[in-house]
């Protein structure tokens, strides 16, 4: 017989790990972060708006071509959960980063699928947000939906090692 202890104890998730590799001193926060109206994983792109009670909110970003704001909550694991295991929860207040050109980010839920016949991630390599995906498309600049992305940014390394992503594979970026 099953319980939702034992359901919550042992099922396990994969969503967006990363980390903000830029210094503070060059982030812009949105004061007070905003509460989210649907689960969302870090690293992703979200658009900001109000409830009736004036308090800000994040939805998932819907329009490709508009520019999105990076969810980057600090994560608080119980417990031994990793860092795969962290999401932000609907009605959860999360933090909210503008977009600022030249801020660096790793992620681990990038799209190396137009670079892989190429000899894979390299710096310099263009990437765009798909907010079907959720993911960051990583290509030589030339892909389709790259010219009109409203989020695009820039390939700096592969950081397949980072040990505190307990083996969650990600690429550093930088914002254009």
């Amino acid at each position: 017989m099953a319980t939702k202890a034992f359901k919550a104890l042992t099922e396990k998730d994969l969503h967006t790990v990363g980390n903000v590799t830029s210094s503070h001193d060059y982030l812009q926060d949105i004061p007070h972060g905003a509460i989210m109206t649907a689960d969302v994983d870090n690293f992703t792109l979200v658009e900001l708006g109000f409830n009736a009670e004036g308090e800000r909110t994040a939805t998932p970003l819907s329009d490709k071509t508009k520019k999105g704001f990076l969810v980057a909550s600090p994560e608080r694991r119980y417990l031994g959960e990793n860092l795969g295991e962290f999401y932000n929860g609907k009605g959860e207040r999360g933090r909210i980063l503008v977009q600022i050109p030249f801020v660096r980010f790793d992620a681990s839920n990038f799209d190396d699928t137009a670079v892989k016949g190429s000899g894979g991630i390299k710096a310099g390599q263009s990437a765009h947000y798909d907010t079907s995906t959720k993911k960051y498309v990583i290509s030589d600049g030339t892909h389709a939906d790259f010219a009109t992305a409203g989020n695009k940014y820039t390939v700096i390394s592969d950081e397949k090692d980072i040990i505190y992503t307990l083996g969650q594979p990600t690429v550093k970026f930088e914002i254009q």
